[in-house]
């Protein structure tokens, strides 16, 4: 029987290469989180509908959740990865933070993977098997200025990986996080954009200058590392790998 891998934010960058490198490992896929109808259209095109489910709704209500994990069982029989990579970010000093933003932040970054550990691991217990891995940050492991909720958010994550390793550690079921640096995603183009538009320097600039500030090795974090990972902890020479935060930053956080 194939194994079935659910990334939340799976239509996104990151969760989408994620599904992408599963898929041609002959899983079953299942992505879960809000998309756009031009996004929704193009990633179904690449999935055969016998092998993948597409849950195109909000991830912060339980019912919601309920339905996915109960339907995936339904078809696939097995929820065996799990991997909670739905996250939104927003930058500014905490005096000017929008009070509205940050309880959205910690309900889609914090909330949503506490809700999904929480209906699969029955699914899991069943099964005799499962892995979670849960897509922090290296702000799960460090901060930087204006980025109070992202970083509260993540070091949580960090924590609920810690909680759900010790509450499986008898059990053929693991939990780590990965704590990624800069990945070239949409979100970080956008804040090469803005530096590059506020200190009036060429696009290619901007990048060097975010990853002078940041990330020692002056590289992007390739996504296709992150599911290579992913698909390593998955394994069962990973199964005493558990409770673990592993960084892949191009040695950010070890300054």
């Amino acid at each position: 029987m194939k194994k079935t891998i659910l990334v939340t934010g799976g239509a996104g960058v990151i969760g989408f290469s994620i599904i992408q490198y599963f898929y041609k490992k002959k899983y079953n896929v299942v992505i879960a989180g809000l998309s756009n109808k031009k996004n929704t259209s193009q990633i179904k095109k690449n999935l055969d509908n016998k092998r993948a489910l597409f849950f195109n709704v909000e991830l912060t209500r339980s019912n919601n959740i309920k339905k996915i994990i109960r339907d995936t069982v339904r078809k696939f029989k097995t929820i065996d990865i799990l991997v909670n990579c739905a996250g939104i970010q927003f930058v500014a000093p905490i005096v000017k933070y929008p009070e509205k933003i940050w309880r959205k932040m910690i309900d889609i970054n914090l909330t949503t993977p506490f809700l999904m550990t929480k209906e699969v691991l029955p699914v899991m217990r069943k099964n005799k098997f499962g892995r979670i891995i849960n897509i922090a940050s290296t702000h799960g492991l460090i901060a930087s200025a204006n980025k109070s909720a992202y970083t509260a958010t993540k070091h949580g994550l960090v924590g609920l990986t810690k909680v759900t390793a010790l509450e499986t550690a008898e059990e053929n079921i693991t939990c780590n996080s990965i704590c990624p640096g800069f990945v070239l995603t949409e979100l970080i183009q956008d804040q090469i954009n803005f530096m590059a538009k506020k200190k009036k320097i060429s696009n290619r600039k901007a990048k060097f200058e975010l990853l002078k500030e940041k990330q020692p090795s002056l590289q992007f974090v390739d996504k296709n590392d992150l599911a290579s990972l992913i698909y390593y902890l998955s394994s069962e020479n990973a199964n005493q790998i558990t409770g673990s935060n592993i960084p892949i930053d191009g040695a950010w956080t070890s300054q």
